[in-house]
């Protein structure tokens, strides 16, 4: 059995606390008008959250992946869209990390303290999944770079101060090779950022962002240029576990929601959780949420080794994702009418929920990615 340390349960009841007191009242809002994700990066900024997996080295805490997978666990049985934000900043951080390292250090300390909220601007409309094929370039200008190209559901764009870019700064789409990590600042001229209006994750800033000839100065590569493509891999790798831990999240959310209705609502004499249908159907779910949680721990805790866990990440990833739709849907279903009503918590995270089977890597994705496990060890 999975036993957290008491370090880790300390910090489990912290964000519980801070998600029963703020964003279980916030997140309606959130979902209502699309916004409100400032707010809450603001204030994981002023409690620690946000130094939680980077290094004490660097002005973190150190607490690694199985923290990251407890937060967004316990921040999604609210708000996917609060949860999505917390994942941002941490993804943008372990980005300038893995990218950047020692040279970074000034922007991933403000980052951890929320000085600077960094939006990701990674996924393309048409490289997803495949960065090797993503099309914007930053191009040399004198002593600047010329950015030119199209990001799509970027993350934070919104309410950013800054942009993390993976753009190609020489060869050509397709080349894994000159492909390098820009710092670009939100309001530089050239950029425009619309926000998009999604069905789920709402009030997190997700946007299409264009770059039209905006210029950045040379300095604004992390790291070394052109050699980003291994750092950035390895980043959204770990970070998909994170992902699982929203997805857990929604899930135990959906049936904590469906649990309670169930106990209080009486037909035919007696409640629904006495319904032997129902027991069975809520029974079924927490098998498959304990699962899921446990596979995502598992995978984090193995990262926290230094393991690769690469397949463990996908199949948490997967098995969270399929789990928060599924469970979302029986709560739907347990209430009736009443759950469809816009707003409701079970039908806002209905919609959170089919976010988590796409983002981060489609749930095909995972399967492909497992899938190569099967291979014959040759």
């Amino acid at each position: 059995m999975f036993q957290l340390s008491k370090e880790h349960q300390e910090y489990k009841e912290k964000v519980r606390d801070y998600t029963q007191k703020v964003v279980r009242d916030y997140a309606k809002l959130m979902d209502d008008k699309n916004e409100g994700g400032e707010k809450i990066v603001r204030d994981f900024g002023e409690m620690g959250l946000l130094g939680m997996k980077i290094p004490t080295q660097f002005g973190g805490l150190g607490l690694g992946e199985v923290a990251f997978a407890i937060a967004t666990e316990e921040l999604g049985t609210e708000s996917g869209g609060a949860s999505h934000s917390l994942h941002t900043q941490l993804n943008a951080l372990q980005l300038l990390l893995s990218v950047g390292g020692e040279s970074a250090r000034d922007w991933i300390e403000k980052g951890i303290k929320a000085k600077e909220i960094y939006a990701v601007a990674l996924t393309e409309p048409g490289a997803g999944s495949d960065l090797g094929a993503l099309q914007t370039t930053a191009r040399p200008e004198g002593d600047e770079l010329l950015i030119n190209g199209e990001k799509i559901f970027t993350s934070a764009a919104s309410f950013s101060t800054k942009m993390v870019v993976l753009a190609r700064t020489s060869g050509n789409v397709g080349d894994r090779q000159g492909i390098s990590l820009l710092l670009v600042d939100s309001k530089t001229p050239g950029v425009e950022i619309h926000k998009l209006d999604l069905m789920g994750i709402r009030g997190a800033g997700v946007s299409y962002v264009k770059f039209n000839n905006a210029r950045v100065p040379k300095d604004a590569i992390i790291g070394k240029e052109g050699d980003a493509f291994r750092g950035a891999i390895k980043a959204l790798m770990v970070s998909r576990n994170g992902y699982a831990g929203i997805a857990v999240g929604i899930a135990r959310g959906a049936l904590e929601e469906a649990v309670n209705r169930a106990a209080s609502r009486k037909q035919f004499g007696k409640s629904l959780l006495e319904q032997e249908w129902i027991a069975f159907n809520l029974a079924d779910a927490l098998v498959k949420v304990e699962s899921a949680r446990l596979l995502t721990l598992r995978a984090a805790e193995m990262l926290d080794r230094g393991i690769e866990a690469l397949t463990e990440a996908s199949m948490a990833k997967y098995a969270a994702a399929v789990t928060a739709a599924e469970v979302s849907r029986t709560a739907l279903h347990i209430f009736g009418g009443h759950g469809l009503n816009r707003g409701s918590k079970v039908e806002r995270l209905y919609r959170d929920s089919k976010i988590m089977e796409i983002a981060e890597g489609t749930n095909e994705m995972q399967l492909l990615a497992v899938s190569r496990a099967l291979q014959p060890k040759k």
